[in-house]
């Protein structure tokens, strides 16, 4: 019994509350370069008003200026103090080279915004396609490789979600939606022993639903329930191993006796499961999909061979393929799903 239930809900409810925390300030200085027409800084004091600055000033340039921003802290928060130069052409350069004009005037508020959670710093940094640098790649990969250590079929989803992020510590975010619906399903798979990242994706995807990491403005790493349909970069159902199947999983090639004839798909598979000593999991969404009858019988013709030849005839039966997979950590799995195509 875990000391500690953390629902899905619960958990994104503690962190928005976090969010609604003291909030830093910035303000804008803007240099005007000589010029520029006074109708040209009075169309610029408008535009700039209402752009997320707290405090905006326009004023005439000296010699010898240049953009920069200023970080003053008072207690728990900062101010940040940026300057910034409008040049004859009307162009706002600002202190990390961003360019802003009359076309592209409405990005600055998410300028503002990111200095206003991650600083200097945020404003420099350079991410990779997801959003996250490569140590935040690493770090997020750290964390989503940490085993579940809990059983988690038949519990109630949002619960074992909620624990999963608390037991790798990271958060989600999802629709209100999203929410609901993962608090009226229950988990159809016990993931335990498996890592963070393959787990979730395994619990999501009978429902239709994905987990996507993703790096929010200030550093925060969070992970994303959102729906297959939505086409983002969902994190994997495990990897194809990058060794030798009969290295990564040698039981799969153990020699036995065997002869079944008109068995039940699920009774033969539950006869032949507990000797190989490696999680087995079904691509429930896909198989639903397909309307694939995992009670169909199955026979096997008297014969020596070895466990995964057995399998693999067994589930073509019933248009079903099965591949060998690892998890973020490395451990073997055996994942199930149709073999239909399209």
């Amino acid at each position: 019994m875990r000391a500690a239930r953390t629902s899905f809900a619960l958990l994104l409810t503690l962190t928005f509350a976090a969010l609604a925390s003291a909030e830093n300030r910035v303000t804008l200085e803007v240099i005007t370069q000589k010029g520029i027409p006074v109708t040209a800084l009075q169309t610029w004091s408008k535009l700039l008003d209402g752009k997320g600055a707290d405090r905006v000033r326009l004023r005439g340039g000296r010699d010898g200026e240049s953009v920069k921003i200023e970080e003053v802290e008072l207690g728990s928060t900062s101010t940040f103090q940026v300057t910034a130069i409008l040049s004859k052409n009307e162009t706002l350069h600002m202190p990390d080279g961003t360019k802003f004009t009359k076309r592209n005037i409405s990005k600055l508020p998410a300028w503002f915004d990111r200095i206003k959670v991650g600083g200097e710093e945020e404003l420099t940094r350079r991410p990779g396609k997801d959003g996250m640098t490569g140590a935040e790649r690493e770090g997020t990969l750290a964390k989503l490789t940490k085993q579940v250590n809990f059983d988690t079929k038949g519990q109630p989803l949002d619960v074992v979600i909620g624990d999963i992020g608390r037991h790798v510590g990271l958060e989600f975010r999802a629709s209100d939606a999203t929410i609901a619906y993962v608090q009226s399903r229950t988990a159809k798979d016990d993931v335990k022993g498996i890592s963070a990242g393959t787990a979730l994706a395994i619990l999501l995807r009978p429902y239709g639903l994905i987990v996507v990491p993703k790096r929010e403005v200030g550093g925060a790493i969070h992970l994303h329930v959102v729906s297959m349909d939505e086409k983002e970069d969902a994190w994997p159902i495990g990897y194809p191993p990058k060794e030798n199947a009969s290295k990564v999983c040698p039981v799969l090639f153990q020699f036995i006796e065997v002869e079944i004839n008109r068995t039940p798909l699920q009774k033969a598979l539950g006869a032949i499961t507990p000797r190989l000593k490696t999680a087995m999991f079904f691509d429930h969404y896909k198989i639903d999909q397909d309307n694939i009858n995992m009670n169909i019988d199955v026979r096997f013709p008297k014969d020596r061979t070895f466990y995964k030849k057995i399998l693999d005839h067994l589930l073509y039966q019933a248009m079903l393929g099965i591949e060998l997979r690892v998890d973020e950590a490395g451990t073997p799995f055996l994942w199930v799903t149709s073999a239909k195509r399209g």
